[in-house]
């Protein structure tokens, strides 16, 4: 057998001319195998393809709401077997031997738990073996086995992959008046070129079946080899394949639509919040109004998906492919996230569900997508990184699943960064800092950064202006129980006075300044390019308001006093004042933010004005929305209770450019 270099031709997406490897001419009367695959030459060498999970035909979408609602009463079933069994090993005399049960527990049923999003998964274009219809066509990337003009009729050809790759990718040839869909036949182990099809030159096409997960079991390369034989000869080539990463978008994208969950049955509060945003978003560029989805009740849309894409060069150059939503692996938006394959997958849009197994100790909160950002592009960074939050900068059982990291690591664009939230209640990086474009600045974008020490310093401006006795949150409305007890109703005075108060915004300020020394350090940002907004943290979380509801009703002893000193040592931070970097970046030059119900001093929020300012610094506009009711007390903001889906096709989704 005579091995020859791979023959790859590569086109320019504008020009007509074929730039490529020279070739040697063969002997007269050899064999002739040669693969052409046409892309911008700044593509690479690679023929590049994406995995083709989404639904063009809108097939699954019926399938995904059976699966759904089929999973109702066996979920149920599980989860009843499954704390029954927990039951028995809070009994069981032998704790080192139930400790080790209950680790498996917890994973066998988190298995079968997501049967059904392993089933939901399943379903797209590229689990059957044929092409349906032409959306789904134009997501194959083709190439051709070159015309050889001389093959004898002897002459064979047969189109190979590596063995280990074969479940990973799928090939078709184009035999047009075949019985196959649209011409394209699927390529196997007996598929044979024919002497005509070598003559005439063959069209040939690939499709990915999965995206790359873990780069150490497959990092998305792989081959094709053509091996041509006539008159007891062969000749061979083979074409490098790269299938295109999962990219997560960027909040410099232009929003295109808001998404939220959808409001339950007399929930005038969420109601009045949803009719306020919606109002907001015209004026930023938001055409229609916000998109409810059926989450089964769960309120954060942010956190059961995070919006991601894949693009490969199109006919014309400009990227094609497909919107990728990324689906949660905490357990508790497990019934949320499907969503994202009954409501959102369909034409050129595809969910992924990210197999977890979870460890006993884990935090589960840090697997929230609301957890997951992306730090725009800076020098190096042509793609940005991603930042999660865990635990001292750590994964595993104290911070992100390694999973999910593992997942993002194997893209190869974004390397994810891992931030410590371990200091607040919930635990998201989305309750800290949060990213606004920026055009004309240094980076095109800039960080816009919760700063409890300017909070702490607005509170005594405000005590020595002499409204101190002033409510903290002025102009609130008049509220109901529970709200009334939520809402901390105490003074100016009354909070600059309670050292838990200000222990847990010092703590806080001192934790964000660990982090921005992180960002500093691996994303290029700098003190200039910070937005410091001025916020306010509590202790008073949720958490802290059962152990006080529970020390209530203890009668005075030891165990009473040791669960006091727990309330009092308490520094973990939710928002006290709204949180203004939990807000929704929209176009031009527009910010959704909380109405932060700060003191009043001359009938202004002194809160409100300091956080248009620092926004106004910036070329930003900024509309508040009121959230107190729906979704502050439940601890979460308006980024928490929204989703975005933004134009990630634009020229910046050349990611081939910039590798």
């Amino acid at each position: 057998m005579k091995n020859r270099t791979r023959g790859i031709a590569l086109a320019g997406a504008v020009s007509a001319s074929v730039l490529g490897l020279a070739l040697p001419a063969p002997a007269v009367g050899l064999p002739v195998a040669d693969l052409v695959a046409r892309q911008p030459v700044d593509a690479g060498l690679d023929l590049l393809f994406l995995a083709n999970i989404d639904d063009d035909a809108g097939r699954c979408r019926e399938r995904a709401l059976t699966l759904v609602d089929q999973a109702v009463d066996r979920e149920d079933a599980n989860d009843d077997a499954f704390y029954e069994k927990r039951a028995e090993l809070e009994a069981e005399p032998d704790q080192e031997r139930a400790k080790a049960e209950w680790a498996a527990l917890v994973r066998s049923h988190r298995w079968e738990q997501n049967k059904t999003d392993r089933d939901l998964a399943a379903c797209n274009d590229a689990a059957d073996d044929f092409v349906d219809g032409a959306a789904d066509e134009a997501d194959l990337a083709r190439f051709r086995v070159r015309p050889w003009a001389g093959a004898p009729d002897s002459a064979t050809g047969r189109i190979t992959v590596p063995a280990q790759d074969a479940g990973r990718i799928r090939l078709f040839v184009n035999r047009r008046g075949g019985s196959a869909p649209r011409g394209w036949e699927v390529v196997g182990p007996q598929t044979v070129l024919t002497a005509q099809e070598l003559r005439h030159g063959v069209e040939l096409a690939v499709e990915g079946r999965e995206v790359v997960e873990d780069a150490a079991v497959w990092n998305g390369r792989t081959s094709v080899t053509l091996t041509v034989t006539a008159d007891g000869r062969s000749d061979s080539a083979w074409l490098g394949l790269r299938q295109a990463p999962v990219l997560m978008q960027l909040n410099t994208a232009p929003v295109q639509e808001v998404l939220r969950a959808a409001t339950g049955e007399d929930d005038t509060y969420t109601e009045a919040f949803v009719k306020e945003l919606d109002a907001a978003l015209p004026s930023g560029g938001v055409h229609g109004p916000s998109r409810a989805l059926d989450t089964k009740g769960d309120t954060w849309a942010q956190d059961i998906f995070e919006p991601a894409y894949t693009a490969v060069p199109g006919p014309d150059g400009r990227p094609h492919g497909m919107r990728i939503l990324i689906t949660s692996v905490n357990d508790d938006r497990r019934v949320a996230a499907r969503t994202a394959f009954t409501e959102l997958a369909g034409p050129d849009v595809a969910a992924v569900h990210i197999t977890h197994v979870p460890d006993v100790n884990e935090r589960s909160s840090y697997d929230s997508m609301g957890n997951l950002e992306t730090v725009p592009p800076a020098p190096g960074r042509p793609h940005g990184r991603v930042i999660v939050g865990g635990a001292g900068f750590t994964s595993g059982p104290a911070g992100p699943a390694v999973e999910m990291l593992t997942f993002l690591r194997a893209q190869g664009m974004q390397d994810p960064i891992v931030l410590d939230t371990s200091w607040l209640t919930v635990g998201h990086v989305d309750e800290f800092v949060q990213f606004l474009p920026a055009p004309g600045s240094r980076l095109g974008w800039r960080a816009v950064v919760a700063d409890p020490r300017a909070g702490l310093a607005l509170l005594r401006d405000v005590q020595k202006k002499g409204h101190g006795s002033d409510l903290l949150h002025g102009g609130l409305p008049a509220l109901k129980w529970p709200y009334d007890e939520r809402i901390d109703q105490r003074t100016v005075d009354a909070f600059l006075a309670d050292g838990q108060f200000t222990g847990t915004n010092e703590r806080a300020a001192e934790r964000i300044d660990a982090n921005l020394a992180v960002l500093r350090s691996k994303t290029g940002l700098a003190d200039n390019d910070i937005v410091r907004v001025p916020a306010l943290y509590t202790a008073r979380s949720m958490d802290y308001a059962l152990l006080e509801s529970e020390i209530r009703g203890m009668d005075d002893g030891p165990e009473k006093a040791a669960s006091e000193e727990r309330l009092a040592s308490m520094r973990d931070a939710v928002a006290e004042i709204p949180g203004t970097v939990n807000g929704l970046v929209l176009n031009d030059g527009r910010y959704v933010a909380p109405k932060p119900y700060g003191p009043l001093v001359d009938g202004k929020d002194v809160f409100a004005e300091a956080i248009t300012a620092a926004f106004r610094g910036t070329g930003y506009r900024v509309t508040y929305v009121d959230d107190l009711i729906s979704p502050h007390i439940s601890e979460g903001e308006i980024h928490c209770a929204t989703n975005t889906l933004r134009d990630v096709f634009r020229a910046t989704a050349r990611w081939w450019r910039e590798r």
